[in-house]
């Protein structure tokens, strides 16, 4: 590459690469450079965040903070995106304290950018705190508001926000209907559901996507009308996807429907063989049956199929890390102490009443062994790391981010613990944001 480029050549060089998505090649014209500016550091940040990178994307910005360089308006942005896509709170509070302390103005950009990370860190407040404080909104700042209450199972307020948003003149897109139909499905709100889809595809003439036909079948099924979500999925006018018929099985676990999900298990299984959640939620309507064979005919044809189980994590941050937890840790290095404390945890839940609900375990293993299993689900150690950490900061909220939904038995232990040692626990798990707090979640046990 020659030298004799100037920093402007340079970074269109660099932007082509990173379009590409082609990071590697990115990074060794990033180093060969020999001037870098502001919009160097900001191309290599925005491409890692937009190629599913975040993680190095906050790297690559705490790299930039350290050589003493000022942020543009992009790269915060970008490193807030980074934040809120993986729940790192005190990571999008930095930035946040970078935006004040370099006086930046709140843009719709930065606005709406701040309003997500805060919804998808956990803190509907502040985020509403921002929304109502932005100078200027546009349609984008509306959704991710919308879209944050709608996670945090505020139904009502998300539509109540629509309403405003329609008072104000804005024009629904298809995303405003996702919010709005995510909304009504985390509440159960089946005749609200009902009437904004109409009013989506007949009032504002919008074609419906599959994520609006899958929040619809999510609405029906999770309220017990499995049959007539499956009516819905029978006679839509496009092509049902493996997911909304995933999301079918999981109502027939939910709701007992064995024999329904059996029949949509197999379906599901012919249409995508490669993904085990489709596997592990017919395996456990076999369990339920107590049908150990089918269990295990059903796990033998998932490693057949190559469709390994996805590992359970779960991320919290303390003490100025990011800390994982998978389930059945035992590589951290306080892992001792954290089994202490797990035992500490069970104890004091034993002396309320806790009795381990163990129907999540699969295998056909003995009821001891069982409980064990349940209590190495990460987010238990990750709260268990919590308690140990924050021993002396009580009051403190406990926050984690998990990649699959909550089983019932650590839902119930989670409102049991933020009981017993009077600690609010937010967790953001594959499905919606749950709270809980004094023995109670904020989505009534309904998810």
């Amino acid at each position: 590459m020659p030298h004799c480029c100037d920093v402007v050549t340079w970074n269109a060089i660099l932007a082509g690469y990173v379009r590409d998505e082609q990071m590697g090649v990115a990074e060794e014209v990033f180093d060969e450079m020999p001037q870098r500016d502001v919009v160097s550091w900001s191309t290599m940040i925005m491409g890692y965040v937009q190629s599913g990178c975040p993680e190095k994307g906050l790297e690559w910005f705490g790299e930039m903070r350290e050589r003493g360089l000022a942020p543009n308006e992009a790269i915060v942005v970008s490193v807030l995106s980074a934040s809120a896509q993986l729940g790192l709170l005190e990571q999008g509070r930095l930035v946040h304290s970078t935006i004040r302390l370099c006086k930046f103005p709140i843009t719709v950009a930065i606005g709406t950018a701040l309003v997500d990370m805060y919804a998808k860190c956990g803190c509907i407040d502040m985020s509403r705190k921002v929304f109502d404080e932005m100078p200027r909104r546009d349609v984008w700042s509306w959704n991710v508001m919308i879209c944050g209450l709608a996670a945090h199972g505020l139904a009502k307020e998300a539509l109540s926000h629509f309403s405003r948003f329609i008072r104000e003149g804005f024009l629904p897109r298809n995303v405003t209907f996702v919010g709005v139909l995510n909304a009504c499905s985390r509440a159960g709100l089946v005749d609200d559901g009902r009437h904004y889809f109409k009013l989506m595809t007949q009032f504002y003439r919008l074609e419906p996507a599959m994520e609006h036909y899958g929040c619809m079948v999510d609405l029906l099924a999770r309220a017990g009308l499995v049959h007539e979500a499956l009516d819905f999925v029978e006679n839509m006018a496009v092509k049902p996807d493996p997911v909304l018929w995933a999301t079918l099985l999981g109502a027939c676990k939910i709701h007992g429907l064995v024999e329904l999900g059996e029949t949509i298990g197999k379906k599901l299984i012919k249409l995508d063989p490669t993904h085990d959640g489709n596997y592990v939620l017919l395996s456990s309507i076999h369990a339920q049956s107590r049908k150990w064979d089918d269990v295990l005919r059903v796990r033998r044809l998932m490693v057949n199929k190559g469709a390994n189980k996805v590992a359970g994590w779960s991320l919290i941050e303390a003490e100025g890390k990011v800390h994982c937890f998978l389930a059945g840790e035992k590589e951290h290095p306080r892992i001792i102490e954290i089994s202490k404390m797990l035992k500490v945890i069970d104890g004091r839940l034993v002396d309320v009443g806790y009795s381990p609900d163990v129907s999540p375990v699969l295998h056909d293993i003995e009821e001891e062994e069982k409980e064990n299993a349940i209590w190495e689900h990460s987010e238990r150690l990750a709260i268990a790391f919590g308690l140990l950490v924050a021993r002396d900061k009580v009051g403190d909220c406990i926050r984690i981010v998990k990649n699959l939904r909550v089983c019932g038995d650590c839902h119930e232990v989670c409102k049991m613990i933020s009981k017993v040692f009077e600690r609010e626990i937010i967790v953001r798990d594959g499905s919606r944001f749950h709270h809980f707090i004094g023995g109670e979640c904020s989505c009534l046990d309904y998810w």
